[in-house]
């Protein structure tokens, strides 16, 4: 699976990749302070209600992304209007401006930004020019579709801690080849019972993507006009 850092972008689905410096992420080996446990049960209970309690949101995305060598440091503002709707505007970084919007199927439509922002795609989501640098679409870009990949992954483990507001899995992969060679995911819930922040490493160990959602706010007012670009 891909997830979007903030998807992964799509809205780079318009943007001419390129690699900026490398941003201070987290050790691999590092394990959070925690105050108590809970079970995956109950982790998947707490994401799943706060998913079905939801019609829309709006959070900015900070994703980064390591392939291959390659570096990929954006900011998002990702809108989500449920059953699929999803529009991600490139705020920072590379593809800065860029803007992609998503109903639903296999196509997505958006613009580069700057002087080619009247070139208006339409592509498949499939696209490289529509998917972050690890391959991953704007359709994985919600909370809902992070939520199905987690819960449709065979993991080996998987452990949850709990501290205060904040409650983290930490799974390992029984296979990362099925996984986008991600071997392990940790996924922190905020007070709200959504994600805050997501890390995932590859079966080297090297980082894959850290994303966080640092102000996501639940049942916004949503206009027509954010659909049309």
């Amino acid at each position: 699976m891909k997830v979007l850092g903030p998807c992964l972008l799509t809205a780079a689905a318009i943007a001419v990749m390129g690699a900026t410096a490398p941003a201070e992420h987290p050790n691999a080996s590092a394990a959070p302070a925690t105050a108590s446990v809970a079970s995956t049960a109950q982790w998947f209970e707490r994401f799943q209600t706060s998913w079905d309690a939801l019609k829309t949101y709006k959070t900015t995305v900070n994703a980064h992304e390591e392939l291959n060598g390659n570096v990929q440091n954006r900011v998002y503002i990702l809108w989500f209007q449920k059953p699929t709707d999803i529009r991600l505007d490139i705020t920072s970084g590379d593809g800065k401006g860029s803007v992609a919007v998503y109903h639903g199927g296999d196509r997505v439509v958006g613009h580069k930004g700057g002087i080619l922002s009247l070139v208006h795609l339409n592509l498949d989501i499939h696209d490289k020019r529509a998917t972050s640098i690890r391959g991953t679409t704007i359709a994985q870009a919600s909370f809902g579709s992070q939520l199905e990949h987690l819960k449709s992954t065979k993991w080996k483990s998987t452990e949850v801690s709990v501290d205060g507001d904040k409650w983290t899995m930490t799974a390992i992969a029984a296979d990362p080849a099925t996984n986008d060679r991600v071997l392990k995911e940790v996924m922190t819930l905020g007070a709200k019972g959504l994600p805050i922040e997501l890390i995932q490493y590859e079966d080297s160990g090297a980082l894959a993507k850290h994303v966080t959602y640092p102000d996501t706010e639940v049942n916004v007012d949503i206009s027509a006009s954010t659909w049309q670009i």
